[in-house]
């Protein structure tokens, strides 16, 4: 049983020491953009990235002559007998002419490069350095997402607030720039910004939620954590992606200078992304204390933080106690309270009922232990029918198959 908070990615070790020979600091004086500033500067530079297979996001990040080169994730143009096509801001349409997977194992970085031909010009990134983009450091993450019922070139583009959680210095395929941000399908491969406009990190990573709309639809979203794959993991493979680094714009700003999240420390955001920040790290005590300061303030609008409460308690549970203790599936039940349509509440809890199932077992107590058995069966039951509403079809068949394996294992 997993709890769904993240996906599972491969992992790679940053390092700067290439960074130093080609980096170009350009004069300026640091001040944090507005969110309306980081728009203006995104627009334009950012593309989709579009296939008979799906959906995805990019951005400029090089001019040479008439050829633009486009860095995104390499997910989104693994396939090489497949056709790429890029739409710029102005609705033109591309045909991609080159691209460099510079993933070759699932030890390096999810990162491939694109190039397309146009006689339009268009404005280039500029790149940051993404060492400095630390905990608590504001980003805004754009790209294209494939929501509303629109795909290919119908998408528009979102522009999603968030604050770094995390930085690892490990993570599958080189998601070490971690943050909280609502994104969705059609958003991998876009850019995310710092607080003063500058590229320092390819959006690609993310999780799946839901919300019940006023009409009683359930509308998908992606909620809690997010990852990136820093620039400078791209700075490293220059060479391999055949740029000139006299092609890019690089503003490495000096640390100290770095602009910071203007959000009220003892707000209720602020404390959840403290809280969040806590349990990445696997804190789970230190993550409640900082949900429940959050709670506190915003008691009944917060689904999202009684659901990673759930999570941080169930990482206390004693599995030998189940009445005992720390008791995930009272949060769980609070967050589908305020949002009836959050899928993976329902899975989580369901997973919560099952590991009691289980203690019970142990203790003897049969009754017991097929009452909360049913009760896992009807939440990963529901949680099934959210993830098929919502577009989710892998979840959704990996919840009915593990509905399947306990049925035909008889448990109950």
């Amino acid at each position: 049983m997993v709890l769904y908070r993240f996906n599972s990615l491969n992992s790679c070790l940053l390092g700067t020491a290439t960074v130093a020979a080609i980096v170009i600091t350009l004069p300026r004086v640091v001040t944090a953009k507005t969110a309306q500033e980081v728009a203006t500067i995104a627009t334009p530079i950012t593309v989709q990235i579009n296939s008979s297979l799906g959906d995805g996001s990019g951005v400029i990040i090089a001019k040479n002559g008439n050829i633009y080169t486009v860095l995104t994730v390499n997910h989104v143009v693994e396939d090489s007998n497949i056709k790429y096509s890029i739409r710029t801001h102005q609705e033109q349409d591309y045909t991609v002419i080159d691209v460099v997977n510079l993933q070759k194992t699932d030890e390096e970085p999810d990162l491939a490069i694109l190039k397309f031909e146009s006689p339009e010009e268009y404005p280039v990134a500029t790149l940051g350095n993404s060492e400095q983009s630390i905990i608590g450091s504001q980003i805004y993450v754009f790209g294209y997402p494939a929501t509303g019922g629109l795909f290919g070139t119908d998408r528009s583009p979102e522009l999603s607030p968030g604050l770094v959680t995390s930085r690892p210095k490990t993570r599958p395929e080189g998601y070490t720039l971690r943050y909280q941000a609502v994104t969705w399908s059609g958003m991998s491969g876009g850019p995310v910004f710092d607080a003063d406009g500058r590229v320092i990190g390819i959006h690609g990573q993310g999780e799946f939620g839901f919300a019940q709309t006023n009409s009683g639809d359930v509308a998908p979203i992606k909620t809690g954590f997010n990852a990136a794959v820093p620039i400078n993991s791209l700075i490293r493979k220059l060479s391999e992606a055949s740029i000139n680094p006299s092609d890019l714009i690089l503003d490495y700003a000096p640390a100290d200078s770095t602009p910071m999240s203007k959000i009220n420390p003892q707000s209720a955001e602020a404390l959840y992304f403290k809280g969040i920040s806590y349990l990445d790290q696997g804190d789970a005590w230190e993550a409640i204390a900082y949900f429940n300061r959050a709670l506190e303030k915003e008691p009944n609008n917060s689904p999202e933080i009684y659901f990673n409460m759930g999570i941080a308690r169930s990482l206390l549970v004693n599995p030998h106690e189940p009445t005992r203790g720390q008791n995930p599936i009272k949060d769980y039940t609070k967050a589908i309270e305020l949002n009836q349509g959050y899928a993976d509440a329902y899975y989580n809890r369901a997973n919560a009922y099952y590991q009691n199932s289980l203690a019970y077992q142990k203790m003897k107590d049969q009754k017991k232990a097929d009452q909360q058995l049913q009760q896992a069966l009807k939440d990963w039951q529901k949680a099934a029918e959210l993830y098929q509403q919502g577009g989710r079809i892998q979840a959704y068949q990996n919840t009915l198959d593990l509905i399947q394996k306990l049925r035909n294992e008889a448990v109950y």
